[in-house]
């Protein structure tokens, strides 16, 4: 074999390897390229397959596995932040809830008092104030809660007696001022419950808002131990005929609140 045949046998030879290899980078390259979209398209959450051949793009498989995780850390920090964000919004427009239903309690009171016109015209005035400021923090406390599934909640025992005897007092003067007695039956001994302290307070400051809201006349309320860290507890009060009320709606929101909660409408 001459010199020039066998120098054409070592190129054509270089040839081969050299399309072999393109092919092959070609192929991991069409493999990489379904894979990334996978990942855009939400179809996998695989980390890129970085045992190349070429280790170029095995270097590149690596530095956008790293951006996929970071961008994977930035998510989860952010989902987590939202939700704090959101219990934290729940957290204090309850807060704030509560001592504004007391303050419009004393204020139906005051209006019911033998006043001046200008006292009067004052009264009204911080009345009505307030009436708007409860419509605001209810409208942010309705926000918080439309992904209340994703709070996890805080188990803890406590006494549900204590906290529902402390809820009547402090809506005290708004069952006054619609000249409502409440019957409360509660047995002899004391109720716990195992479950979100936060939680249950908030369903029954709704409960009990929404009842002295539409009762046309007085309510009635009791609590049972049901068995071991479980209680029954009932509110009734009658309603005008012409009031419309959306069960379906208040069930949602509680088991949104508690997903062990039920209403039963009678």
């Amino acid at each position: 074999m001459s010199k020039i045949e066998l120098l054409l046998l070592i190129v054509f030879l270089l040839l081969l390897i050299l399309l072999f290899k393109y092919l092959q980078t070609k192929r991991q390259i069409r493999n990489l390229s379904k894979q990334i979209a996978e990942l855009v398209n939400g179809k996998s959450e695989k980390m890129l397959d970085i045992s190349l051949i070429d280790k170029d793009l095995e270097q590149l498989a690596g530095i956008l596995n790293q951006n996929n995780d970071n961008q994977r850390q930035l998510i989860a920090s952010t989902l987590r932040h939202e939700n704090y964000l959101k219990e934290s919004i729940a957290n204090i427009s309850h807060d704030l809830r509560t001592p504004l239903t007391v303050i419009l309690g004393h204020l139906q009171l005051l209006r019911k008092e033998p006043l001046t016109d200008r006292q009067a015209q004052r009264i009204e005035t911080i009345f009505h104030k307030a009436e708007r400021m409860k419509e605001l923090v209810q409208t942010f406390y309705d926000l918080s809660i439309l992904d209340a599934e994703q709070i996890t909640p805080r188990r803890e025992d406590f006494n549900l007696s204590n906290l529902l005897i402390n809820l009547i007092t402090e809506n005290a003067p708004a069952l006054e001022a619609k000249n409502i007695s409440p019957e409360i039956d509660l047995p002899p001994h004391s109720v716990y419950l195992d479950s979100d302290y936060s939680m249950v307070e908030r369903i029954l400051q709704n409960l009990l808002t929404n009842a002295i809201r539409y009762s046309s006349g007085d309510i009635k309320m009791s609590l049972k131990q049901a068995r071991e860290n479980r209680a029954i507890f009932t509110i009734e009060n009658p309603i005008d005929s012409k009031t419309e009320i959306n069960s379906a709606s208040l069930n949602d929101f509680i088991q949104g609140m508690h997903p062990d909660t039920t209403v039963v409408q009678e």
